[in-house]
């Protein structure tokens, strides 16, 4: 079972949007103690509730947000049959089901990672409403929350990429005045020049990979060379530049030559016969907050200079 972590940014900006300020080194961890001895009736946004757990290295606001059961089914595979999933409630208020979260806080630099029990939905508004209910700003300003976005320079693919296994490109080509446009190597001037003879801009979305790459080395070093200047001139558009290869060591390498969120994806490792617990959720989350942490500084840092 693979769950994506994704990282933002802590930011205030002035209500018209004229106007950001970082996020100081808070201790979060006292803001939520403070929201975590908050009244049981104290802790819910209309159909979002929130709790606080202090006991691991980051402090977590956890969120569940209350789905409406009404009519689901459950499909019962060992009996063969399909029932309705809240018959076991029939007459009981005690209990509502919920969709499951968590916002682990880092020490430094206003990050924020996320994980969610949902493989879907990634939205970050439970924690904006938090924000605002629980820790208001002065008037005029409010909070603000940004992905975390990077770039690998193509000084490491020009460095670091001993051969390329596969890329993925998408951009939009430019109309030249010339018969034959020379932008991009021969794919993008192949590109280049059907758009000339169509007489209209195409966008392009391509996808090159090599069969059976781990048999030879000399095809990924080829395969990077007659694409170098392909790849440059799609980064500098910024829709989408990917590569796939190996480094000087033969380990795999991957970048990403355009501005992307930051976000790990990774099994959850859960024993056999062991339940899908909130706490595995938890766990997965601090363990990638913590192999990230050094990294997502760096990038913070690099982008306030």
């Amino acid at each position: 079972m693979k769950r994506t972590v994704a990282f933002y940014w802590l930011s205030q900006r002035s209500c018209d949007g004229s106007s950001y300020r970082p996020v100081e080194n808070l201790n979060w961890r006292e803001h939520l103690s403070e929201l975590k001895d908050t009244a049981w009736d104290n802790k819910a946004i209309k159909d979002i509730r929130y709790d606080v757990l202090l006991d691991e290295k980051y402090p977590i606001l956890s969120v569940y947000e209350e789905f409406d059961s009404a009519f689901m089914r459950h499909i019962d595979d060992k009996n063969k049959r399909v029932t309705d999933y809240m018959d076991d409630y029939v007459g009981d208020d005690s209990g509502r089901l919920a969709k499951s979260s968590a916002y682990a806080f880092f020490p430094n630099e206003g990050i924020v990672g996320r994980i969610g029990g949902s493989s879907t939905s990634r939205s970050v508004s439970p924690l904006e409403r938090a924000l605002a209910r629980y820790w208001p700003l002065e008037t005029g300003m409010k909070w603000n929350v940004a992905p975390v976005v990077t770039i690998d320079s193509l000084e490491r693919f020009r460095e670091e990429v001993k051969g390329l296994s596969s890329l993925h490109a998408k951009f939009t080509t430019k109309q030249t005045l010339s018969s034959i446009p020379n932008e991009g190597g021969t794919a993008g001037e192949y590109c280049q020049k059907l758009a000339n003879e169509i007489g209209a801009d195409i966008d392009v979305d391509v996808k090159i990979s090599i069969s059976n790459d781990s048999v030879f080395s000399m095809p990924r070093k080829r395969f990077k060379l007659s694409v170098s200047d392909f790849v440059s001139f799609v980064a500098g558009q910024g829709k989408k530049m990917s590569v796939s290869g190996v480094d000087f060591a033969d380990k795999l390498l991957e970048l990403n030559l355009v501005e992307h969120p930051v976000t790990e994806q990774e099994e959850i490792v859960i024993s056999k016969g062991e339940t899908h617990q909130f706490t595995n959720l938890i766990k997965h989350l601090v363990a990638v907050c913590e192999q990230q942490e050094e990294n997502l500084y760096r990038i913070t840092r690099e982008r306030q200079s």
